[in-house]
């Protein structure tokens, strides 16, 4: 079955029919769902090619993976790119993965990608405060979301989690089951996330008065063995902290290993609390207490948003550029309880449902602004 045939069996013009199945704003609304009707019934598929060039869209959006040391495998991005992936299949849309070769930056690649003309966008996540990827792409002329934010973030489209509320949530969470000595394992403060992270804490710790003491707060933690060194240091302090909020899932459960491996009763001799509700957090004994994003879905509305971008660059005015701002909600398993010195404060078990925080996929709230 081929357009002339579907325009022939539809009396209408080949060119009416190919404006129809792309959904073009002058052709009637009655028109179109006569012409996808019959597309359907008589099994008309069209060229993909076809349609890209009558289109002038390259339905590929690009994401270049961020450069890690050790290039170890970051589980958040993988269920980003999950959702990513599904979300641009259901609008047929391709996505192209690229690498970061040794000696190269992810702004190169960029570059290389647009210059061949490979991609219609791009994806950006693992936002640094200032991110050269952004201020390359805000010069590119080349439609762009980006999962996170940088501190400044009003010229360009986005959707982030509310990290610094999440961690006043986790930190109002420790205090509210008895616990004052919390220590912190926090990622690379240049990345904005955890920049974010790390100010929920520092926040809510004043608020509370909880004293952080000297040691108690880690920087640069970005994995479970590096999590692990934390936690040796802080066994050794003069004064032990009772819990431990991390900035990631992966250095919760790393710091649950060293604590398992030191002898230490996680849930009851210390608490331990991640960020990001990966489904292993879930796995492992005791259970994970985390704020849960939903990775998954954030990756869906990211896709859906870059493609409106994309097509909108091309087809009409500009769409209004998407800002999005999602809570992520307290998950509470076994990892997280009353300090054994604190009987009798008014703690939630650890099992607990979780409790009624707006959920990570709750509707778009149009917020705006970096950090605090």
């Amino acid at each position: 079955m081929t357009i002339a045939r579907l325009a022939k069996h539809l009396g209408l013009s080949e060119g009416t029919v190919s404006r129809a199945l792309n959904n073009y704003p002058d052709i009637a609304a009655k028109t179109i769902d006569r012409v996808r009707k019959a597309a359907d019934d008589l099994g008309y598929r069209p060229s993909t090619t076809a349609r890209r060039l009558a289109r002038g869209v390259v339905e590929t959006i690009g994401f270049v993976l961020p450069a890690r040391d050790g290039h170890q495998i970051d589980p958040f991005l993988a269920e980003i790119l999950d959702g990513l992936a599904t979300e641009l299949a259901l609008s047929d849309w391709d996505l192209l993965v690229a690498a970061v070769p040794d000696g190269h930056d992810e702004v190169e690649v960029m570059d290389r990608l647009v210059r061949s003309g490979k991609v219609g966008g791009f994806v950006v996540a693992r936002t640094k405060r200032q991110d050269p990827r952004v201020d390359y792409l805000r010069k590119s002329d080349i439609p762009f979301v980006v999962q996170g934010r940088t501190e400044q973030c009003d010229d360009y489209a986005w959707l982030d989690i509310d990290n610094q509320k999440a961690f006043v949530d986790a930190m109002d969470h420790l205090v509210g089951l008895g616990h004052r000595k919390i220590a912190f394992l926090g990622g690379d403060p240049d990345l904005n996330y955890a920049w974010q992270r790390r100010e929920g804490y520092l926040s809510a710790a004043k608020a509370h008065g909880c004293a952080i003491r000297p040691g108690y707060l880690h920087d640069g933690i970005m994995d479970e063995m590096a999590a692990r060194a934390a936690v040796a240091e802080l066994l050794k302090h003069p004064d032990r902290p009772t819990a431990l909020l991390c900035v990631t899932d992966a250095v919760a459960i790393g710091a649950i290993h060293a604590l398992a491996h030191a002898g230490i009763s996680v849930g009851s001799e210390m608490s331990v609390i991640g960020f990001d509700g990966l489904p292993m957090g879930e796995a492992i004994h005791p259970g994970l207490t985390t704020m849960s994003q939903a990775s998954y879905q954030v990756g869906r509305e990211v896709g859906r948003i870059v493609v409106e971008q994309a097509t909108a660059s091309t087809t009409g005015p500009a769409s209004p550029l998407s800002q999005i701002l999602w809570d992520a909600t307290l998950t509470i398993r076994g990892s997280a309880n009353p300090p054994a010195s604190a009987p009798g404060t008014n703690a939630q078990p650890a099992s607990a449902p979780a409790t009624n925080a707006q959920p990570a996929s709750a509707p778009a709230t149009n917020a705006k602004g970096g950090i605090s």
